[in-house]
C-alpha cells in the first residue's frame, strides 16, 4: 500500500499574502520591483533624490559626555545658544544645535589633553624642571583647548560667509535666467525647476533645492516654500528677492516685470562691485611687490653682507648669525607671509 505524502503546513500569513496577490492580479516579482529603490533619472527636478539625515557617530560619542553640560549652558546662557543654533541653520551644517555645542566641548577637550600628553612626553624626552615643564604644558593645552572651542563655535559663521559669497557670486545671472524663462510665460514654480535642472549654478542650488523640496516633496504652496527658505538663506540679497517674489504673487503683480528689474540693478551692481575689485587688486600688487619681493630681497642681500664680514644681529639680548636669520626667512616667514596674502585676496573678493 503506497503511503500518500504529506504536505507541509502553510503558515496563514502567508496564505492571506497569497490570496490579496491572486485578486489583485500581481506576482512577488512585481512586488519586489515595486519596492526597489528607484533610481534617480536624468530628468527634470521632480526627480530629485531625496536623502534623509544620518546621526553622526562623533556627535553621538560628544553627547554621551557632554549632553548634560550642553544643556547647562543652554539653559545658563540662552542667547549665546541661539546664535549658534541660526548661524548652523544658515550654514546648512547637518548636525543638530544641542549635539555640535557637544561637539565643540568634546573636541576642546580631545585638543587639551593631547596637547598636555604630548607636551609632558617631550619635556621627559628633554629633561630639565619637570615642575616647571609640566606648568607650561597644562598653560600650552589650556590655551589650545580654548582655541579650538572658540574656533568651532566660530566655524559655522565662517561657512555661512563662504556660502553667501557663492551665492552673491551667481546671484546676478541667476535672475536674469528666471527672468528669461518668467518671459516664456511658464508657472512660478517651474522657473525655480528649470533653473535647478541646468546644474549651472552651484552656489544657489542648495537654496532652490530647498524651494523645490518644500513644494514636491512636502506639499507646501510656492509662497510658503519661499518665505521658509528665505528665513533660512544665508544672503541678504537672495532673501530680499525671495521676499520680493511672495510679494509679487500674493499681490497678483507681474512676476515677469519684477524679475526683469531685479535682473537689471544686480548686473549693474555685478559689475561695479568688480570693477572696484579690480581696483583693489592693482593697489594690492603694489603693496605685494614691495613687501613681499623687494623687502625680501633688500634683507637676504644685507644678511649676506653681514656673514661676509662675520658679525651677528642682536636683539633684546638675543643674538644670531645672519646665516641661520636668512634661512629662517626663506623657508618660514617668506611663505607665511605668501600664505597669508592668498588668503586675505581670497577673503576680499565680491560677495563676501
Amino acid at each position: 500500500m503506497m503511503k500518500k505524502k504529506q504536505k507541509t503546513d502553510t503558515p496563514p500569513s502567508e496564505n492571506i499574502t497569497r490570496d490579496y496577490l491572486k485578486e489583485l492580479h500581481l506576482s512577488k516579482k512585481d512586488i519586489k520591483r515595486v519596492t526597489q529603490k528607484k533610481e534617480k533619472s536624468k530628468g527634470g527636478a521632480r526627480d530629485i533624490e531625496y536623502t534623509i539625515y544620518e546621526s553622526s557617530a562623533y556627535g553621538r560619542i560628544a553627547n554621551s559626555f557632554f549632553e548634560k553640560f550642553s544643556d547647562y549652558i543652554i539653559e545658563k546662557y540662552p542667547n549665546l545658544y541661539n546664535a549658534l543654533k541660526i548661524s548652523l541653520i544658515k550654514s546648512n551644517i547637518q548636525l543638530l544645535s544641542r549635539t555640535y555645542l557637544s561637539v565643540v566641548l568634546f573636541t576642546g577637550f580631545l585638543g587639551f589633553f593631547i596637547v598636555l600628553l604630548t607636551s609632558i612626553i617631550v619635556s621627559f624626552i628633554l629633561g630639565g624642571n619637570i615642575l616647571l615643564h609640566l606648568i607650561r604644558s597644562v598653560g600650552l593645552a589650556f590655551l589650545l583647548g580654548v582655541v579650538i572651542i572658540m574656533g568651532s563655535y566660530f566655524y559655522p559663521l565662517f561657512v555661512v560667509k563662504n556660502r553667501n559669497r557663492a551665492i552673491m557670486n551667481d546671484l546676478p545671472f541667476v535672475i536674469i535666467h528666471m527672468a528669461a524663462v518668467s518671459g516664456s510665460g511658464a508657472q512660478p514654480i517651474s522657473i525655480f525647476n528649470l533653473i535647478l535642472d541646468t546644474g549651472e549654478y552651484k552656489g544657489v542650488a542648495k537654496e532652490i533645492r530647498k524651494i523645490v523640496n518644500y513644494v514636491n516633496l512636502f506639499g507646501y504652496d510656492l509662497t510658503t516654500a519661499l518665505r521658509n527658505v528665505a528665513f533660512t538663506t544665508p544672503s541678504p540679497k537672495f532673501r530680499e528677492l525671495l521676499i520680493g517674489i511672495v510679494s509679487t504673487l500674493e499681490t497678483g503683480g507681474d512676476l515677469k516685470s519684477y524679475l526683469k528689474s531685479k535682473a537689471d540693478d544686480a548686473l549693474v551692481s555685478y559689475r561695479l562691485e568688480r570693477e572696484k575689485y579690480v581696483e583693489m587688486l592693482s593697489t594690492y600688487s603694489d603693496i605685494y611687490i614691495s613687501v613681499l619681493i623687494a623687502a625680501p630681497l633688500l634683507f637676504i642681500v644685507t644678511l649676506a653682507i653681514i656673514n661676509v664680514l662675520g658679525g651677528k644681529i642682536c636683539f633684546s639680548g638675543f643674538c644670531a648669525e645672519a646665516k641661520d636669520l636668512a634661512t629662517i626667512g626663506t623657508f618660514l616667514i617668506i611663505p607665511f607671509l605668501n600664505i597669508f596674502f592668498l588668503i586675505f585676496l581670497d577673503l576680499t573678493q565680491p560677495g563676501v
